[in-house]
C-alpha cells in the first residue's frame, strides 16, 4: 500500500503566474485559495485561482485540465523559464522516499529526483510515464479522484459508457485486462471517432440548413415589410397630393401687375395733388393778405373829417365825394377777393378729398398687393411641396419595384447544404453499420465476465460508499451501480430516473457522492492513497449554502480521519471563513499572479 503525501508546488512563468514564484505549501486542514483581480475593477474572476490546481496536474502529467497547447502555458509576457516544482513523499509498507519532479517549458525538460538523486528517464515521455507508475494513477483517474474541477471535467454520471468503464479500470486497477480488447477497441474507437466527427459535421451541415431556411424566411418576411411599408408611404404620398390640389383650387389668382401699375399711378399723382395743394394755400395766403392791405387801407379813408388827414387842407364836399367813391370801390375789390378767397377754400377742400380718396385707394392697393404675394407665395410653395412627393413617389416605386426584382439567392445554397446533408447521412448510416459489426465481435472476445466477478467483490462496499455520501448530502435519490457500473437512480418517490432529469444542483451531490465513494474505493483498492484534494469552484456552482454545509462536514470528516489536504477554489468572499487551515490569496495584477497576504478584509 502506498501511501503519497504531496508537501508543496512553486509556479513561476506558468499561465498567469510571472517571475515571482508563488509556493503553496500542502497542509492538513480545508484550505481556500481565492484572491483578487486588481485589472478588472476588483473582480474575483480571472485571478490565475485555478492555475494551482493546472500546476498540479502539469508537473505530473505534462498537460493541463484545460489540455492547453504548450504555447499557451507559457506565461504570455516573458515566454520563458516556464518551471512548476511539485515536492512530495511516497510511503510504502514503511519505507519513506521523498521526490522533486521539476518542469519545465522553453526549454522544455522533465527532471525527477529521488531522495535527492536524479533518475530522470531517458525522453520526457517515459519520465512521465514512470511518475504515473510512482503514483499507481492515471491522469483520468487522478483528475477525477483528486482534482476536481467543474469547469473542465465531465462528471463521472455524464460519462459515456465507455470512458465510466475506463475510469473504473483505473480505480480498481483492471488495466491489465483492457489488453485483451486493445485491438477491437482501437478500432471500434477508431470508428466512433469517424461517427463522432461525420455526426459533428452533419450537425454543423444541419444547423447551417436550419439557419439558412431561416435566413430565407426572414429575408422574405422583410422583403414583405419593406414592401408594404413602401406602399403605405406611397399611399400616403398620394393623399398628400390630393389635399395640396384642394389648396391649391382655393387659392385666388390676382393682378399683381395691375396692383402694382395702379400703386404706381397714384404714386405719380399724388406729388401733383401735393403741390398744387400747396399753390392753393400759396394763393389763399396771397388773397388774404391783400384782403388786409385793402381793409387797413379802406380804415383809414374817412369823410367825416373837416381837414385831410394828409395834406391838411379842408376837405369840401367834392373831396367827401372822391373819398366815399374810393371807400366804395375798396370794399369792392375786397368782397372780389373774398370771393375769391372762397372759391379757392373749396378748389382746396376737392383736390385734399381727392388726395384722401386716392391715399386710401394707394391703402388698399397695397393690402390686396401683401394679401397677393401671400398667396402666391403659399401657391409657390405647394406646387413645390408638390413636385417635392412626386419625386419621393417615384423612389418609392423604384425601390419597389427593385424589392420586387431582388431574389435573396438562398434556394441554390439551400439546394446545395441539403445535398451535403444526405451524403454526410449516408456515410453515418454506412459507419454505423460498421460500429454495429465491431460491437458484436467486440462483446464476443469481451471479458465481462472476469471484469464482472471482480467488480462484484467491492461493488457491495461501493455502492454503500456511494449511499453513504448521499445521505451525508442530504440527496433526494438512491444510485446503485451492477457489476457492469450501469447506474439505477431511484428518486425520493421511489420511481426510477436519469441522471440528467435531475437539477445541476442534485446532479452536484451526485457527482460529489461519486468523487468521494472513488476516492475512498482508491484507498481501499487500489493500492495508493493521496493526502491531497482539489476542489476548483466546488463552492461557486449549483450548491445552496445547506449544500455548501454538508461539503464542508464532508471535507473535515475527510481531513479529521485521513489527516488530508483539501484545498477548495473559490471566487466568494465568504469561503474564507470556512477554512480550518489556510487561506491562500492570490493578487492579479497587470496581467501577472503573485501570492499576497490575505487582507483581513477576507477574514471577517
Amino acid at each position: 500500500m502506498k501511501y503519497v503525501d504531496f508537501k508543496s508546488v512553486s509556479i513561476k512563468n506558468f499561465l498567469s503566474v510571472g517571475e515571482e514564484v508563488v509556493s503553496i505549501d500542502f497542509n492538513p486542514g480545508l484550505n481556500i485559495i481565492t484572491g483578487c483581480n486588481k485589472d478588472k475593477l476588483d473582480r474575483r474572476n480571472g485571478v490565475g485561482k485555478s492555475t494551482v490546481a493546472d500546476s498540479v496536474f502539469f508537473a505530473i502529467f505534462g498537460n493541463t485540465l484545460r489540455e492547453l497547447k504548450k504555447d499557451h502555458i507559457i506565461n504570455n509576457t516573458t515566454q520563458r523559464d516556464c518551471v512548476v516544482e511539485l515536492k512530495f513523499e511516497i510511503n510504502s509498507d514503511g519505507v519513506v522516499n521523498k521526490y522533486h519532479i521539476i518542469r519545465k517549458l522553453a526549454p522544455t525538460k522533465c527532471y525527477l529526483y529521488k531522495d535527492g538523486e536524479d533518475i530522470t528517464r531517458d525522453t520526457i515521455q517515459n519520465t512521465t510515464a514512470y511518475i504515473q507508475t510512482l503514483l499507481n494513477t492515471t491522469s483520468e483517474v487522478f483528475q477525477n479522484c483528486v482534482i476536481m474541477t467543474v469547469n473542465n471535467a465531465t462528471p463521472f454520471m455524464a460519462k459515456k459508457k465507455l470512458e465510466k468503464r475506463k475510469f473504473i479500470e483505473g480505480i480498481f486497477n483492471l488495466q491489465v485486462f483492457s489488453n485483451m480488447l486493445t485491438d477491437v477497441r482501437q478500432e471500434y474507437n477508431s470508428v466512433s471517432k469517424d461517427l463522432d466527427v461525420e455526426c459533428a459535421r452533419y450537425e454543423e451541415v444541419s444547423n447551417t440548413l436550419n439557419s439558412q431556411q431561416e435566413q430565407k424566411a426572414n429575408a422574405e418576411q422583410d422583403r414583405e415589410r419593406s414592401v408594404q411599408k413602401l406602399k403605405t408611404r406611397l399611399e400616403n404620398c398620394n393623399n398628400e397630393i390630393k389635399t395640396i390640389d384642394v389648396e391649391l383650387e382655393k387659392v385666388v389668382d390676382i393682378d399683381v401687375d395691375g396692383i402694382s401699375k395702379t400703386i404706381e399711378e397714384i404714386d405719380d399723382v399724388l406729388p401733383k395733388l401735393d403741390l398744387k395743394i400747396q399753390n392753393i394755400i400759396s394763393k389763399k395766403s396771397e388773397l388774404t393778405t391783400m384782403i388786409a392791405m385793402l381793409t387797413t387801407k379802406q380804415n383809414k379813408i374817412s369823410s367825416e373829417h373837416s381837414v385831410c388827414p394828409t395834406c391838411l387842407h379842408e376837405l369840401d364836399d367834392t373831396h367827401r365825394d372822391l373819398i366815399a367813391d374810393e371807400k366804395n370801390k375798396l370794399n369792392k375789390q375786397i368782397q372780389n377777393l373774398n370771393q375769391q378767397k372762397v372759391n379757392v377754400d373749396v378748389k382746396l377742400g376737392e383736390v385734399k378729398k381727392v388726395k384722401e380718396q386716392l391715399s386710401s385707394k394707394k391703402t388698399k392697393q397695397r393690402e390686396k398687393l401683401q394679401q397677393a404675394q401671400i398667396e402666391s407665395h403659399n401657391k409657390r410653395n405647394l406646387k413645390q411641396q408638390k413636385d417635392q412627393i412626386k419625386s419621393q413617389i417615384k423612389d418609392i416605386k423604384d425601390d419597389i419595384k427593385s424589392i420586387d426584382n431582388n431574389t435573396t439567392g438562398f434556394d441554390k445554397i439551400i439546394e446545395e447544404t441539403t445535398t451535403r446533408l444526405e451524403q454526410s447521412q449516408q456515410v453515418i448510416d454506412k459507419i454505423k453499420k460498421e460500429m454495429a459489426k465491431l460491437e458484436i465481435i467486440k462483446f464476443i472476445v469481451s471479458e465481462e465476465g472476469v471484469k464482472s466477478y471482480i467488480v462484484k467483490k467491492i461493488l457491495q462496499l461501493f455502492n454503500a460508499k456511494l449511499s453513504y455520501y448521499l445521505k451525508k448530502m442530504d440527496s433526494n435519490c438512491i444510485c446503485v451501480f451492477n457489476e457492469y457500473f450501469e447506474d439505477e437512480i431511484i428518486d425520493e418517490k421511489g420511481k426510477p430516473c436519469s441522471y440528467f432529469n435531475f437539477s445541476g444542483a442534485e446532479r452536484k451531490n451526485i457527482d460529489l457522492a461519486c468523487l468521494f465513494a472513488f476516492m475512498d474505493i482508491r484507498r481501499l483498492q487500489g493500492d495508493v492513497a493521496f493526502n491531497f484534494s482539489m476542489y476548483d469552484e466546488l463552492f461557486d456552482s449549483s450548491l445552496d449554502e445547506r449544500g455548501v454545509e454538508l461539503v464542508i462536514d464532508i471535507l473535515n470528516e475527510r481531513v479529521e480521519n485521513y489527516n488530508e489536504c483539501a484545498i477548495v477554489i473559490s471566487h466568494r468572499k465568504e469561503s474564507t471563513k470556512l477554512a480550518s487551515g489556510e487561506v491562500i490569496f492570490l493578487e492579479k495584477q497587470n496581467g501577472v499572479t503573485t501570492r499576497v497576504e490575505t487582507p483581513e478584509t477576507e477574514l471577517k
